[in-house]
């Protein structure tokens, strides 16, 4: 890389968690907050083919860097390095934040960000893990080898969407949190990813280890034996479909006929009853991006394409989704 060196390095933080726990919200909340004569850059990794994030960041205003397809510690990988020797070569920014996907094992990130090819360059501060405290009842998460080193590999553990627990959720995380060791440096409680940006510049500590530091290699060969990926398209339609890691996906980008009523746009979306819903919608209220159930304005996309990007443990419904998609006002030139 041979970056200039003589720079002080630039503070890094890695916002992780499993799929659907808030981190894109959370980040948009720090971003909200960041010191106004600063530029913070954010590096964005999806596990689905079509890119939805950035365009939902980049709406904050702040230097945005997608890898789409992939998780960065392994499918991705060269595009991780590659898109954030970008970011400090052309912009060279105060703080980066890396978002990699919720099924990313977060150890050869920190890694590659601790080792050698960015020694004086960057200085890596607290992982932050955002968990749902109702996911410890779930076998399927509790058991997952990344749900569980995302988490021993935080500095910070914070459970977010609080205002959706019961009490045992709350009992079930205190004492899950107490369990852990080495101790967190820090272990919070958030609604709607209001995460305290004073907990980035909590330092790293150097004494955290994966439990499961094979999981890595076993999920890139169970990605590359079982996962798979088809498209099927038109001019203006594309639909990719994908599998790996033990979840599925299906991603679409349209170009729309007309402005779609949004009422309608949250009523088929609140409908989906998936673990990852995002997209990008041209609406009656201008351009909106969904985020789960969350629904806020955004910057229309470069291209001006409707996104749409759904991510599920159980095979999805795909053709039938795209035949009620197509059906909605103004989404299809089709009738």
């Amino acid at each position: 890389m041979n970056p200039e060196r003589s720079a002080p390095a630039i503070p890094v933080n890695l916002i992780t968690g499993f799929l659907g726990v808030g981190k894109t919200t959370a980040i948009r909340h720090l971003l909200s907050r960041h010191p106004e004569d600063q530029r913070w850059a954010v590096l964005v990794n999806e596990f689905g083919e079509i890119g939805v994030d950035g365009a939902l960041l980049a709406s904050q205003g702040v230097l945005v860097q997608e890898v789409a397809g992939g998780c960065l510690c392994c499918i991705a990988a060269p595009a991780f390095t590659t898109g954030l020797n970008r970011l400090i070569r052309q912009h060279r920014p105060d703080r980066i934040l890396i978002e990699p996907s919720g099924l990313g094992h977060p150890a050869q990130v920190l890694d590659t960000l601790c080792g050698p090819l960015y020694a004086g360059v960057l200085e890596v501060r607290a992982t932050v893990c955002l968990m749902d405290a109702r996911h410890l009842a779930s076998p399927a998460h509790r058991e997952h080898p990344v749900f569980q080193d995302q988490i021993h590999l935080a500095d910070v553990l914070v459970a977010n969407k609080t205002d959706l627990y019961t009490a045992a959720d709350f009992h079930a995380f205190e004492n899950f949190a107490a369990s852990l060791a080495p101790a967190k440096s820090r272990v919070a409680l958030a609604e709607h990813g209001m995460l305290d940006p004073a907990w980035l510049d909590i330092g790293r500590s150097g004494e955290r280890r994966a439990a499961f530091p094979e999981a890595h290699a076993f999920l890139i060969g169970e990605s590359a034996d079982s996962g798979h990926t088809q498209a099927t398209h038109d001019q203006d339609w594309l639909l990719i479909e994908g599998a790996g890691d033990g979840y599925h996906r299906a991603g679409w980008l349209m170009h729309q006929a007309a402005a779609t009523p949004l009422g309608v746009l949250q009523v088929f979306i609140a409908g989906l009853g998936l673990a990852r819903c995002k997209g990008l919608f041209h609406t009656d209220r201008g351009w909106q991006g969904v985020n789960e159930s969350e629904w806020s304005g955004i910057q229309p996309p470069a291209d001006g394409r409707a996104r749409l990007e759904l991510i599920d443990a159980a095979p999805i419904d795909a053709d039938s989704i795209d035949q009620t998609l197509r059906r909605l006002p103004g989404m299809s030139k089709r009738d």
